[in-house]
């Protein structure tokens, strides 16, 4: 048995040791473990990018949702205040005559009120 050291431990191997397997050429590291590795990464950044286009789209669609709902929303607020403004001068007019009825009916009324003091007046007399 040989004694490999190294700076921070020392293994004990035989003589071909793992340490000598395991260790492999510019190329086969390449080959074996760097390449995997990068192609790995390429799926994940593909997968990334794809998901990240459809989210963008996805906003862009919630978007034009959104602006669609306060087109419309602003439409129907339109539409009300038009129709308000159509009906509100005719209640306003009923209210004014309505008034005007109630002011004759209170003038009826205190001529009435003084008819009547006046004739509980005369026929103290």
């Amino acid at each position: 048995m040989e004694t490999v050291k190294c700076k921070p431990c020392v293994f004990f191997a035989p003589k071909r040791s793992f340490l000598y397997n395991s260790l492999m050429s510019a190329r086969n590291y390449r080959d074996k473990k760097a390449l995997p590795l990068v192609e790995k990464l390429k799926e994940v950044v593909k997968n990334l990018t794809i998901k990240c286009v459809q989210l963008t789209e996805q906003g862009r669609k919630l978007t034009a949702k959104v602006d669609g709902q306060q087109k419309q929303i602003s439409r129907l607020i339109r539409n009300l205040t038009g129709e308000y403004k159509r009906i509100e001068p005719d209640c306003r007019e009923g209210v004014r005559a309505q008034l005007e009825r109630m002011k004759e009916l209170c003038k009826e009324r205190n001529n009435l009120y003084e008819k009547k003091n006046d004739l509980k007046g005369q026929t103290k007399d």
